[in-house]
């Protein structure tokens, strides 16, 4: 399904990023809600043009939707949040959750601003109810760099990079970085702690646990399919947005899954309904051709460095003009 089609593909595709409606321009604001974080956080910042795609063999046979918990609506009713948690936060009436583990929880907290998250897990919630959870994150600002969070076996956010309701049924493409899940006994790598940047940890147990044999693959690894990748044989709309996602900015490897050959994509609990086609052979097909971006490191995010040429235009600033990129970022400089 997915072929490499040379350098007249790669033409064909800085001409589309070029000529593409919905690429950053001078007058576009972002909603801080719907797109958080600043220009240069690692799950709004396109692939570099620079990057270096490394072989990489997922060996996924099934993939499952790993369900993260958000609420940002400003307007959602103000709740008591308990457990290692404390103050109050906005919480959607209808949300729920039932304490088990891996389940990233993000709620906004109700401050004067408005702009201002928590994360924790597990979460602990009848719908209507105050919410609480067992090990909590200290709060994040909605303007900052949003790298770290709730994700046990890396330390990343439980909000960035999460496919968020509306996204795969909405008409605009996906503008940030994913996350996603590998089964690790296959396909992790033990090398350097069994994490690399931006990850601060690895799984517990990691040294007897990870079996992968690429010591680029694990813990914060930013996965991507090729610039080449031909993308004209995926049929289902929500495959085909997740891909064009994954070529445009890629999946940081967030946490392992219950073991091989599963993995998953990081999908916000309201959202699942939006992925009909995650466990398609188009998607697996899709998942199975990821590399790893040799480069991505602190100096040279998403492989280059900030003012690197990028696959598509960075992010513009928040509704108060703030936060928006620099013009030397984006697709404007591409090839």
């Amino acid at each position: 399904m997915i072929t490499r089609s040379g350098v007249l593909g790669a033409v064909l595709l800085v001409l589309t990023l070029v000529a593409t409606p919905g690429l950053a321009s001078a007058d576009e604001t972002r909603d801080i809600y719907a797109r958080p974080f600043s220009w240069d956080s690692i799950w709004n910042l396109p692939l570099a043009t620079t990057a270096v795609y490394g072989d990489f063999d997922a060996q996924v046979g099934h993939l499952y939707p790993d369900v993260e918990n958000i609420t940002l609506d400003p307007t959602a009713p103000v709740r008591e949040l308990g457990g290692a948690g404390s103050g109050e936060v906005h919480v959607d009436p209808e949300l729920q959750a039932d304490g088990s583990w891996n389940n990233c929880s993000t709620l906004l907290v109700a401050s004067p601003d408005q702009q201002t998250i928590i994360q924790g897990q597990p979460m602990v919630l009848e719908p209507g109810g105050d919410p609480s959870w067992r090990v909590g994150w200290d709060p994040q600002p909605l303007t900052g760099r949003g790298i770290e969070g709730c994700h046990g076996g890396s330390g990343l956010s439980g909000l960035g990079g999460t496919i968020r309701e509306g996204e795969l049924s909405g008409d605009a493409p996906l503008r940030h970085a994913l996350k996603v899940s590998l089964p690790c006994t296959t396909s992790c790598s033990p090398e350097n702690g069994g994490f690399r940047w931006p990850a601060v940890a690895a799984d517990s147990g990691y040294e007897g646990k990870y079996g992968g044999e690429n010591p680029q693959v694990n813990m914060g690894a930013l996965l991507a399919l090729p610039a080449d990748a031909d993308l004209s044989g995926i049929t289902a709309p929500d495959v085909r947005k997740v891909a064009e996602a994954l070529q445009t900015y890629g999946a940081y490897v967030v946490d392992e899954t219950g073991g091989a050959p599963s993995g998953s994509f990081q999908v916000q609990s309201t959202a699942v309904r939006e992925f009909p086609n995650i466990d398609s052979p188009q998607m697996r097909a899709v998942f199975n051709q990821l590399s790893v971006i040799e480069n991505s490191a602190e100096d040279t995010p998403g492989g280059g460095a900030l003012d690197a040429p990028r696959r598509a235009a960075c992010a513009p600033p928040f509704a108060d003009g703030t936060g928006g990129a620099p013009a030397s970022c984006g697709a404007a400089h591409v090839g």
